[in-house]
């Protein structure tokens, strides 16, 4: 059996999820003795710096 099949699909749809719409940030997984145990999504608000003006 494959590494892949190991993985129920519970966790990959948790993993997917995580993913999805997902523009700046990151996604753990927590692996303990072969097996998922912990998905922790992080994610980041950027937002545009304004330039500012040079007027003389």
């Amino acid at each position: 059996m494959s590494q892949t099949a190991k993985i129920d699909d519970k966790k990959l749809e948790v993993i997917a999820n995580a993913i999805q719409n997902l523009q700046f940030g990151e996604v753990h997984i927590t692996i303990q003795d072969g097996v998922i145990v912990q998905i922790n999504r992080l994610e980041k608000q950027r937002f545009p710096q304004k330039k500012p003006n040079n007027r003389s």
